[in-house]
């Protein structure tokens, strides 16, 4: 298994400031209390299966409380997997509302675990937002990226992608095959809402959040009979993360999506309770950064 720690950031100043994803009531009461009950329970989590954790302390990294979503750390970094060095393009988000988070998780990056810390060009229309607009499977060999929700952008992914060759270029590394899939239903707005990888070559879906040519080249690169197309009932169910290849972490969700997920993935699956996250659009895996090994 080449996954080798996670970190995550605290949601200290964790609240709802602002409305900008389909999924996010304004209306809602976040319980703090409870939400940072969650936050370490998930903790725990990984500290049960042996997997190191490195939190960052959002109120050192952001003293003001500018940054209400900083607790979704994966959209604000992509490690590269497989790669013979530490490795981190930073997001370039859409929103303004979250611009400025990435620079605070670059810092950590750089500073506490040694990445070499990539900032993507300032341009109009280029967006990038990190993990969550992005997934890797086929360990570290295929990278999936994604457009069509008003986040990443078309001109993100080949930004994204030369960032990419040129490290593989420099470092003498063979870079993974890049893949780009059209998101069309702007409910599940980033990638991690509607699309999981599994180790054991298995892929979890919302089908129905993709295009036809899209869902043509997933089932091209998985195979039919590996691909599940999770129920859009079980929103937040492809936002799980994989502790090791046989063990799978999903949020609590009803109507029995942990049976739903253990029969169709083949994976012992374990539930975390994250649902005061849920109510800002997201979920464990938006929590969640993996660190990747270096071969």
């Amino acid at each position: 298994m080449d996954l080798e720690s996670v970190i995550l950031a605290s949601p200290d100043h964790y609240r709802l400031s602002y409305s900008i994803n389909p999924l996010t009531d304004k209306n809602s009461v976040i319980d703090h209390d409870l939400a940072m009950d969650q936050f370490n329970r998930l903790k725990s989590r990984f500290q049960a299966n042996h997997i190191p954790v490195h939190v960052i302390n959002t109120r050192t990294a952001d003293p003001t409380g500018k940054y209400p979503d900083m607790v979704y750390v994966s959209n604000s970094a992509l490690l590269l997997r497989g790669w013979p060095t530490k490795v981190a393009i930073l997001a370039r988000y859409a929103h303004p509302e979250r611009r400025g988070e990435e620079t605070r998780v670059g810092a950590f990056l750089k500073h506490m675990l040694g990445y070499k810390i990539i900032s993507l060009p300032e341009r109009e229309g280029l967006y990038f937002e990190a993990q969550g607009d992005t997934r890797w499977s086929d360990e570290g060999k295929h990278l999936w990226m994604c457009y069509g929700t008003d986040r990443t952008t078309k001109a993100g992914i080949q930004a994204v992608k030369d960032a990419i060759y040129t490290e593989a270029a420099l470092v003498g590394w063979v870079p993974p095959k890049i893949h780009s899939l059209q998101i069309v239903n702007k409910r599940t707005y980033h990638m991690d809402l509607c699309f999981l990888p599994l180790p054991n070559g298995n892929l979890v879906l919302h089908e129905s959040s993709f295009s036809a040519a899209s869902r043509k080249e997933i089932v091209n690169h998985f195979g039919k009979d590996n691909v599940h197309s999770l129920p859009l009932k079980y929103l937040y169910g492809c936002n799980s993360v994989w502790l090791n290849e046989k063990r799978l972490l999903i949020p609590r969700l009803p109507d029995g999506c942990r049976q739903w997920m253990h029969k169709a993935t083949g994976m012992l699956v374990e539930e975390t309770n994250v649902n005061q996250f849920h109510l800002a659009g997201g979920s464990v895996s938006c929590m969640v950064l993996p660190v990747w090994k270096t071969v």
